[in-house]
């Protein structure tokens, strides 16, 4: 009983603060601001940098027919990727010239077109760093196009005829056993959607643990923690602040989805199932009793918020795993490495709440991997209420490995 006390006066005081509900409501809006933002910044062109390339041009006739169909390419941009500065001569001797002008800046880089381009299609760069790697690209296809039309030329073939030889193939989305084809957005929502699941997840855990690992640090540095025990048991102490902050987190979760719900609907976009919903709830259960036993147990040994901050790094880089591998995991949700990673419980959440939303996972994964959490939840928290239990009340002491060990087999 005490512990469900103590769990709502958690929930109810941290519900009612405006850093909750600047945090819940404002989080989003950042994000959807950043990701418009940059959107708008890189279809405008804004923070691009014209680069400046020389280019010797052996052939006497490829540079000046480059040059050419890059500035009617980029007629319409207000600041255009990169500009050429082409020169006819022999490398030998043009290179020192080039080579200073790169040296000095006045240059960001420059290329070679040989004199026997056509039979040998080799286009040199010469740069000082890998900042113009991308330009190339660009470079390379226009080149090609020029080739591909002086050799149509040189076997009289018409325009017509490399019309018929080259052309776009389109490809039309469908789902299994509907004969309506899918829109873009449709299909740049699904994938982005299950990155969507996984950084709520992310942002609730740890928005959870976090809080866990201030509140004890707050209550144990300012001795509120040894009244709080007069009157009730450790037990019933952590167990409160765990389900307090847990069903905070569930509310976080609860918004984001019911959010998500609505503008998916409004955007007729199906992205979240009923079963993706009740699943999410497992994981984020199962993932934030996992690491509250973590948070929880690393608040009761230290006296200050840097030290337990820098205890804690190390797991928090471990979780932050899943968002570097997102995209891998999305078009390789089967692959081995992805099923070993999904049974490793410091991030099982994150890896299944990926695959679940693909749909690429099977029932027997989904349970077995539950199991995989429901031992580990019960191995943390078992732990953490050893490690809280003593060392909650020693101040001034610095704890050693061997001695937390010693906590954990008692």
């Amino acid at each position: 009983m005490n512990a469900w006390k103590i769990a709502w006066f958690e929930y109810r005081r941290r519900i009612r603060s405006k850093w909750f509900i600047i945090g819940t409501f404002g989080m989003p809006i950042l994000i959807l601001g950043i990701s418009l933002g940059t959107g708008y910044m890189a279809g405008s062109g804004a923070g691009i940098e014209t680069k400046n390339f020389g280019l010797i041009d052996e052939s006497a006739f490829y540079g000046e027919q480059l040059s050419l169909v890059l500035d009617k390419r980029f007629a319409d941009k207000e600041t255009p990727p990169f500009r050429i500065a082409v020169s006819r001569g022999s490398f030998e001797s043009l290179q020192p010239q080039f080579d200073e002008l790169v040296n000095e800046k006045t240059l960001d880089g420059y290329f070679v077109i040989p004199y026997d381009f056509i039979s040998n299609p080799v286009l040199r760069n010469y740069s000082r760093s890998s900042s113009t790697f991308r330009s190339t690209d660009v470079i390379e296809s226009e080149l090609k196009e020029l080739l591909i039309k002086e050799k149509a030329i040189s076997l009289q073939l018409s325009d017509d005829v490399l019309d018929e030889i080259f052309f776009d193939v389109d490809v039309a989305h469908f789902d299994i056993g509907s004969s309506e084809e899918r829109e873009t957005e449709e299909l740049i929502a699904d994938y982005i959607a299950p990155f969507i699941f996984m950084f709520l997840l992310f942002l609730g855990i740890f928005t959870g643990g976090q809080l866990l690992l201030r509140a004890v640090l707050e209550e144990r540095s300012s001795r509120v923690i040894e009244v709080l025990l007069s009157t009730v048991s450790y037990n019933e102490l952590m167990g409160g602040k765990i389900l307090g902050l847990g069903l905070l987190g569930l509310t976080q979760s609860a918004i984001y989805l019911i959010g998500a719900f609505f503008a998916g609907s409004y955007y007729d976009l199906s992205i979240i199932t009923p079963a993706i919903g009740l699943l999410y709830f497992t994981y984020f259960i199962l993932g934030y009793l996992l690491y509250a036993g973590i948070y929880i147990g690393v608040g009761a040994l230290f006296d200050s918020e840097q030290e337990a901050q820098q205890a804690i790094q190390i797991i928090t880089f471990i979780a932050i795993i899943p968002m570097v591998l997102w995209t891998m995991v999305i078009e390789n949700p089967n692959s081995t490495l992805v099923n070993v990673l999904s049974y490793i419980p410091l991030v099982t959440p994150f890896f299944m709440m990926i695959k679940i939303a693909v749909g690429e996972t099977s029932i027997f994964q989904i349970l077995t991997t539950i199991i995989v959490m429901i031992i580990s939840v019960y191995g943390s928290i078992r732990m953490a209420a050893k490690v809280f239990r003593t060392g909650i009340l020693l101040y001034g002491k610095r704890i050693t490995l061997p001695e937390i060990l010693r906590w954990i087999k008692a």
